[in-house]
This record gives C-alpha cells, structure tokens and sequence, in this order.
C-alpha cells in the first residue's frame, strides 16, 4: 500500500482527535495486519469506494470509546450503549471525511459508506484476501487504539 494512501488518514486522526475531545494521540508502530481479529472492544468501519476501495476502521478499548463519548455529548457514558457505538461511528466518519477532503484535492476520487460499529471483545472485521491491511497505532494518554487502512487502486 501506498505512502500516499496511509499518511492522510494518519494526519486526520491526529487533527479530529485533537479537535473534538481536547487530547492528543501520539502515532506508534504500522504494521501490515495478517489476521482479521481485534485487540479492542469497539470498532467502527467505513467503506471506501471509488479510485480507490477498501475501508478504514478505528478500534479501541471499552473505557477510552466511553470516555471520547462522554466528551462528544457531554455527559458521563459508564457503560458502551448506543450513544458510545454512535460517538465512535461519528469520529470514524469524521476521519474518514477529512481524508476524502485531502484526497480529493489530490485529484483521487472515492465515497465514504456509513459507518458501521461493531462491540465485543475478540471481535474481526473481514477485510477480502487481495486487500493489505496496514493498521497504525496511537498512545492517548493511558490507553491506545488503533486505524486500519485497507485500500488499493481499483484498476
């Protein structure tokens, strides 16, 4: 996958995290994903379609999902209800706008699906066989999360 295609999505993350909860994630490790299963317990995805296709997804712990939830409404989230799985699904939507916006501007063209969240420990995300996944670690203060970006050209 191509330079190009991941560090948009690394610089939106960045920018939305810092922009709508205050805090700043520090980028760690890439890392090409060989398998389908997740380390965290809430994840929302986003497909892609267009000049490139694919999907982008945004996966993290239970405590940090309820904690950008609680500063997105503004109110305490204890537990991972609707409103957290909507919070998370917006902020992958957020990403995932920013980076059609710079792609764009760069001459590719492609659609964002809407963002589909999934819960539960130990839960995948099926991404086709001929797709490589390369996900990027973030650190936000005690907790960590991760993107996947899954692309390729479409011709």
């Amino acid at each position: 996958m191509k330079a190009e295609y991941i560090n948009p999505f690394i610089a939106c993350t960045i920018n939305v995290f810092e922009t709508m909860t205050g805090m700043k994630p520090i980028k760690g490790d890439l890392y090409i994903k060989s398998d389908e299963n997740l380390h965290y317990d809430v994840s929302a995805v986003i497909g892609i379609v267009g000049d490139v296709v694919g999907y982008v997804s945004v996966s993290m712990p239970e405590g940090l999902a309820m904690k950008v939830a609680s500063i997105f409404l503004m109110e305490e989230k204890e537990e991972v209800d609707t409103d957290v799985g909507d919070a998370i699904g917006e902020l992958i939507n957020m990403i995932a706008g920013s980076t059609k916006k710079m792609f764009t501007d760069r001459g590719h063209k492609f659609s964002i699906s809407v963002p589909n969240v999934v819960v539960g420990k130990g839960h995948t995300i099926q991404r086709p066989a001929h797709i490589i996944c390369v996900g990027v670690k973030f650190k936000l203060e005690s907790s960590s999360f991760v993107i996947e970006i899954a692309l390729k050209d479409k011709s």
